[in-house]
């Protein structure tokens, strides 16, 4: 039986993020050392587009090499953006932008040894180590699967599917992408393929079910792509035991690849943050995590709104790898001079809870909110 350490989406890329895509890789190849694995397998999207596969995966197969001959076979299988983005001419410039329907590259002309880079469509099956691999590539449908000529599984033997590609059992949508969307693979194919492990590819937030006899598993991206909410949360591998029926697995948790952290924060009249929640959120922070702050409420001055939220994003900047502070604001003037306005917050404040009442003091920020909502909308009708 083999130990297999199981990954997807990591989108290396050229650029700024560059060395933190590659950090990433690198934790996950030290993983593989410690783990003792048998095997690495890349379900898709190692590279964020073509021209990022073109300009890293010589880099990124030297960084590999090591690992190969310590003995860790690593299987990869290109996803949907390994085509994706500006096509070279033979000359290397640009020429044009691919999207979803145009002419892809054949990426089984490329070498990356010392990787077992499987390109080749509609499949093609590997055996290693006594388990087969059957690596399916990104393809836009996989409705012909039953016309397949997959050899049938050895007796003995543990099949571990490589696919990247949708399952609606296991994820209901929408698809993640905007730009090129994978297929969709039935739950019948790992039936039909006896398929022991499903190492699947393309959705970011880490998933598993058992699909007939076969655990399938999306691991989520091991790092942070985009600001989105599907990117939040821990970033992990899988480490997979073929020994046993359903195999095991468990998580493996990347400290170098931070998380994506979002926060809604209150911005009163006088277009000032409150410090207690900044001060927290502060303290959750790790320098490859990616952060969203959005402050919302009801202003006097938009452009001291602007101002409170450039400083809170200079603030920020040094301890993130990426910080973006954006305004959900509306300008009610006067709301502060206004009487009945003021004396709410009068009010509001003599009611203020501790600090330390986390609980309490959330409720307290959004009841002073929601009245300043509703004094803004009554001064909108003049009263």
């Amino acid at each position: 039986m083999a130990k297999i350490i199981h990954t997807a989406d990591l989108h290396l890329a050229t650029g700024d993020d560059k060395d933190y895509g590659l950090s990433v890789l690198d934790e996950i190849i030290g993983l593989c050392g410690a783990e003792r694995a048998d095997a690495l397998v890349i379900s898709g999207d190692l590279f964020d587009s073509f021209a990022d596969f073109s300009a890293l995966r010589r880099e990124v197969c030297a960084r590999l090499e090591p690992l190969v001959k310590a003995g860790c076979e690593v299987v990869y299988i290109p996803g949907n953006h390994e085509s994706l983005g500006d096509r070279p001419d033979q000359g290397g410039i640009a020429r044009n932008r691919c999207r979803e329907h145009c002419d892809r590259p054949d990426l089984s002309k490329y070498d990356l040894k010392p990787l077992r880079f499987q390109a080749e469509l509609p499949f093609s099956l590997l055996e290693l180590k006594g388990v087969e691999f059957l690596c399916v590539p990104h393809a836009a449908s996989y409705d012909n699967y039953r016309d397949w000529a997959v050899p049938a599984k050895k007796a003995g033997a543990v099949r571990v599917a490589l696919a990247h590609a949708l399952n609606s059992t296991i994820f209901t949508g929408p698809d993640p992408e905007d730009q090129s969307r994978a297929g969709i693979i039935d739950d019948n194919f790992f039936t039909r393929f006896a398929v022991d492990y499903a190492a699947l590819g393309h959705v970011h937030a880490g998933r598993q079910q058992l699909l007939g006899g076969a655990l399938a598993c999306y691991p989520g991206s091991p790092r942070v792509w985009r600001a989105h909410s599907r990117e939040a949360g821990q970033k992990t591998v899988r480490l997979v035991d073929t020994a046993g029926s359903p195999v095991n697995i468990r998580r493996l948790e990347l400290k170098s690849a931070g998380q994506y952290r979002e926060y809604a924060l209150p911005l009163g009249p006088d277009s000032l943050v409150p410090e207690r929640p900044v001060s927290k959120l502060i303290l959750e922070l790790e320098k490859p995590d990616l952060v969203t702050v959005r402050l919302s409420g009801f202003v006097d001055d938009e452009k001291a709104a602007r101002a409170a939220a450039d400083a809170l994003r200079e603030r920020l900047a040094p301890m993130v790898r990426r910080a973006a502070v954006e305004l959900d604001t509306r300008v009610a003037a006067e709301i502060s001079a206004n009487s009945l306005a003021k004396a709410f917050l009068e009010g509001m404040e003599a009611a203020r809870p501790s600090d330390g009442d986390e609980a309490a003091m959330s409720k307290w920020l959004l009841a002073r909110q929601y009245g300043l909502e509703e004094l803004a909308g009554r001064l909108g009708e003049g009263a």
